[in-house]
C-alpha cells in the first residue's frame, strides 16, 4: 500500500487557469527594428473589460501588443499588460506580415519548434496588414478571430483555391530535400457594410523568406500540382453568355519526372471525376454535351496548372510543387550532385500536363429550369399562370 502511493503523485507543475492568459492567436509584425508582437486572449466572462496598457477588448476577446527585439522577451513583458502569464498551448494561427516575411521571420519562429508549449499543429499565415487588424476583426460565427480562420481551413472539400497547412508541415518543407514551401496569406476586405477577413493566395517562401506570392486562380493550380483537390468547383464558359459548373468529387494528380543529367522532362496527368452542378445554357443535356464540357474543363485546369508553373518556374524560379520531391524519390543517387542548383534546374524544366475531365453525374434533370409549359384550358387553380 504505501509503495501504490507513489504512483497518486498528482500533477507537480499545473497551473491554474485563473492566473493564466490563454493565447490562441498570435500577429507578428516588423516595427522600427524590432518585433512588434500581438496576441488574441480569450475573455474568461464576457462581461470583463478589455485588457489595459496596450491592449484593447472586443467582443470575447482581448489583443495587446508589445514591442520587444526577440519573441520571449516580448512574450514575457506582455505579463505586465495581461497580468497574467501568457499560455500559447491553446495557439491555433500564426498571422506573419509580409514585410517580416520578407525578412528574417524564420529566425522569429526559431523558438516555435523548441519550445514545448507551442502546438505545432496550428497553422500560418501571411498578411499585408498589419497583424493586430487581422485579429482585431469583428468575426461572422465564432467569438476569435484565430478560431473563425481555422474553420475555414477546414472547409477544402468544398473549395480548393487556397492551400492550407499546419507549422509542422512547414518546418517539414523547408527542413526537407528542397528547402521551399508556400504560406496562405489573408485580407482584410468589405462586404456591405461589414469588415471580413478573406483567405486570398499563398505566399511562396524560398530560402527562409517571402519571395513572391500566387493569387487565386494560381493557387488552385498549386493544389492540382500538389495533389491536395478534395473537392471544390470550377466554372468554364462553351458561348458567350454561357457558362456551366462541375462540381468536383474526385481528383488525382502524378507526377512523373525524368532526368537525363541536368535536363528534366515531367509529364504531370490530372484526372477529374464530378458532378454537372449549373446549366446555363440553352442546350439539352446529351452525350455530345457532356463531352464538349469534359473537354472545356480538361482545358481549364491544363492553362490554371500551366499559368502556376510559368509563375514558379520563369518569375519566382523557386519549386514547392512536388516536382523536386518526386525526382528526390526516382533519382536518390543523382539528388546528390544536383540537390544545390535543383531551383535552375526546374525553371528550365519541360513540362507536359494532360488533364482528363468526367462527368459522372449529370443531375436530376436533362432540360434547364424554368421550362415552359402550356397550361390545360380546364385549369381549376385560376389563379396560377
Amino acid at each position: 500500500m504505501i509503495c501504490s502511493l507513489f504512483l497518486l503523485t498528482g500533477c507537480w507543475n499545473n497551473q491554474e487557469l485563473d492566473k493564466t492568459a490563454l493565447v490562441h492567436g498570435v500577429g507578428l509584425d516588423k516595427s522600427d527594428e524590432q518585433l512588434k508582437i500581438s496576441v488574441e486572449i480569450i475573455k474568461p466572462t464576457s462581461n470583463q473589460e478589455g485588457g489595459q496598457g496596450g491592449g484593447k477588448g472586443s467582443g470575447q476577446h482581448i489583443i495587446l501588443e508589445k514591442n520587444a527585439d526577440t519573441f520571449l522577451e516580448g512574450a514575457r513583458e506582455l505579463i505586465r499588460y495581461a497580468k497574467r502569464r501568457l499560455q500559447f498551448g491553446h495557439a491555433r494561427a500564426w498571422i506573419i506580415s509580409e514585410r517580416l516575411a520578407k525578412g528574417n521571420f524564420f529566425q522569429v519562429l526559431d523558438s516555435v519548434s523548441r519550445d514545448q508549449m507551442f502546438r505545432l499543429n496550428s497553422h500560418p499565415f501571411v498578411t499585408q496588414e498589419d497583424p493586430s487588424d487581422i485579429l482585431s476583426t469583428p468575426t461572422l460565427y465564432e467569438n476569435l478571430t484565430s478560431l473563425e480562420l481555422v474553420t475555414a481551413l477546414e472547409q477544402t472539400q468544398f473549395i480548393a483555391e487556397y492551400a492550407p497547412l499546419t507549422l509542422r508541415e512547414f518546418y517539414k518543407l523547408t527542413e526537407g530535400p528542397i528547402p521551399n514551401a508556400y504560406i496562405p496569406m489573408i485580407s482584410i476586405k468589405k462586404a456591405g457594410e461589414q469588415t471580413i477577413t478573406s483567405i486570398d493566395g499563398t505566399a511562396v517562401i524560398k530560402n527562409n523568406q517571402m519571395v513572391g506570392k500566387l493569387n487565386t486562380e494560381e493557387t488552385m493550380g498549386l493544389n492540382w500540382l500538389l495533389n491536395h483537390v478534395e473537392g471544390g468547383s470550377t466554372t468554364v464558359s462553351l458561348d458567350e453568355n454561357e457558362k456551366v459548373s462541375l462540381e468536383i468529387t474526385k481528383a488525382k494528380t502524378k507526377t512523373k519526372p525524368i532526368l537525363n543529367g541536368r535536363q528534366l522532362n515531367v509529364g504531370i496527368q490530372t484526372k477529374i471525376e464530378g458532378t454537372l452542378s449549373d446549366n446555363m445554357t440553352t442546350k439539352r443535356i446529351n452525350e455530345a454535351f457532356l463531352k464538349e464540357i469534359e473537354k472545356k474543363i480538361s482545358h481549364h485546369v491544363q492553362n490554371e496548372i500551366h499559368t502556376t508553373l510559368k509563375k514558379l518556374q520563369k518569375e519566382l524560379e523557386t519549386d514547392i510543387t512536388e516536382i523536386g520531391l518526386e525526382t528526390h524519390r526516382t533519382y536518390p543517387e543523382q539528388w546528390q550532385t544536383i540537390h544545390s542548383e535543383w531551383n535552375d534546374i526546374f525553371a528550365n524544366a519541360k513540362i507536359s500536363i494532360d488533364v482528363d475531365a468526367n462527368i459522372t453525374h449529370e443531375g436530376l434533370i436533362n432540360e434547364n429550369d424554368p421550362r415552359e409549359h402550356r397550361k390545360p384550358y380546364n385549369n381549376p387553380y385560376p389563379f396560377s399562370k
